[in-house]
């Protein structure tokens, strides 16, 4: 269990020292590995079965240690157990239940419908090897949706991969672009998992980026990279636009470099 704190208190602190936490925003949640369930069977569940908005049969009998709603990121370090908890769901994925956490009172972060079916399609595409989802507010990438006109999915990408060498590396599945969706809806949550299931990371239209991996490390530094690129654009704009970028043949020469298996759409 000090495992798990420890990695999210880690990462909860990193996204609040970069601004990318302000007041109650981000959230954050872990899969758990079947080998963590031992300790929290020994704790007597602290609320009801709450039905979810819809089945969702990937993650039935699943636990997440989740941020909690209106906590902020920032005072995870300090106390953990008041911020965040654990919740499983039920063997058909139709509900859950508080296993641990959110004290005295608390639940769950109310972008719970993103991160869960996420969870769904990053399980599956994943061959269950993913278990960590992020959702944060970076300056530079929120900066970027609002400098740049007529952005999409391609675009975005393709505006990152060259505004950094490192970024086709990283996340050579490209970002996903979400046009502007109400927060905490399910129209955004299945938004977010659909783009889940092809690629990373997604970014929102002003309001800011979601990325997964492995570990909370991995979904981390996906995001860190990304933000870092969108800097660099913003900067490369402030001072009257690239006078010259990667070219595609040198991006992919990159990923070949690095046996990245990249999506070659974002090309045409």
């Amino acid at each position: 269990m000090e495992i798990l704190i420890d990695e999210i208190k880690k990462t909860s602190s990193d996204m609040a020292r970069r601004g990318w936490a302000e007041s109650n925003g981000g959230n954050i949640s872990l899969r758990l590995k079947e080998e963590y369930y031992e300790y929290f069977n020994e704790h007597k569940p602290i609320s009801d079965w709450m039905k979810l908005p819809e089945t969702m049969p990937e993650i039935g009998g699943d636990r997440f240690l989740v941020t909690g709603t209106g906590r902020y990121l920032r005072n995870i370090e300090l106390f953990p157990e008041k911020n965040v908890g654990v919740i499983e769901t039920d063997k058909k994925g139709e509900a859950y239940r508080l296993l641990w956490g959110y004290k005295p009172k608390g639940a769950p972060t109310s972008e719970l419908p993103s991160h869960l079916l996420s969870h769904c399609r990053i399980k599956e595409k994943s061959d269950n090897k993913m278990f960590a989802f992020i959702h944060t507010h970076p300056n530079s990438v929120i900066a970027l949706t609002y400098a740049v006109a007529n952005l999409e999915t391609k675009s975005l990408t393709k505006l990152l991969w060259q505004s950094h060498a490192e970024c086709i590396v990283v996340f050579p599945q490209g970002v996903e672009f979400i046009p502007w969706v109400m927060a905490g809806s399910m129209d955004l949550g299945k938004a977010t998992a659909s783009a889940m299931s092809r690629r990373n990371l997604a970014v929102w239209q002003y309001h800011g980026i979601c990325g997964c991996g492995r570990n909370l490390d991995e979904a981390f530094g996906r995001i860190d990279v990304a933000e870092k690129a969108a800097e660099i654009c913003l900067r490369v704009m402030a001072v009257g636009g690239a006078k010259q970028t990667l070219a595609d043949e040198q991006l992919k020469a990159i990923a070949a470099n690095f046996n990245c298996t990249v999506d070659e759409e974002i090309f045409e």
